[in-house]
């Protein structure tokens, strides 16, 4: 083969990739950060027309979801909490550690959107990142934080590793 056909053979294989990867992402959604949605975190407001879910225990919470009540939540994960009030979110956010809040340890409030940019959720935790699906019927698939969050430590004692958490 001449140069001239390999290089276009390597053009078209790149442009397929590309576009077979963007399809591939259809049925994704994505986070916006929103300040203003941290303020009613920190005012202990409640969202309405949302479910709430917790991850990492219900008393202290690595996260906090909201899925709009027009999607229903598939999970084995997330701890479903019904009648959330303000009271509640007032003592989840009291349980943060000041060390979570400040420099390099923040909480991170977003809105989840759907594929086309409709605002369908909120994610409020440590991590800024996950995984979300929207499935058929109206479905909806949030991975939860990951078990170790930034700032864990590990130490050994010479017997092993031991995971120090807050």
């Amino acid at each position: 083969m001449n140069e001239a056909f390999q290089k276009l053979l390597l053009l078209i294989t790149v442009i397929s990739l590309l576009f077979s990867g963007c399809a591939g992402t259809k049925n994704y959604g994505t986070f916006r950060l929103d300040r203003e949605l941290e303020q009613m975190f920190l005012s202990y407001q409640v969202l309405p027309d949302y479910n709430y879910y917790t991850s990492g225990g219900y008393d202290k919470p690595s996260a906090i979801l909201g899925v709009h009540k027009d999607y229903q939540m598939v999970t084995d994960f997330w701890l479903s909490i019904p009648n959330v009030n303000s009271a509640q979110i007032g003592k989840w956010i009291q349980t943060i550690d000041p060390e979570d809040i400040g420099p390099g340890h923040n909480y991170f409030a977003y809105y989840i959107l759907d594929p086309e940019g409709k605002r369908v959720g909120f994610w409020y935790s440590i991590q800024n990142y996950t995984v979300v699906k929207f499935l058929e019927e109206n479905k909806i698939e949030v991975y939860p934080p990951d078990l170790f969050q930034p700032g864990d430590g590990f130490d050994g004692d010479g017997r092993g590793m031991r995971i120090k958490l807050r």
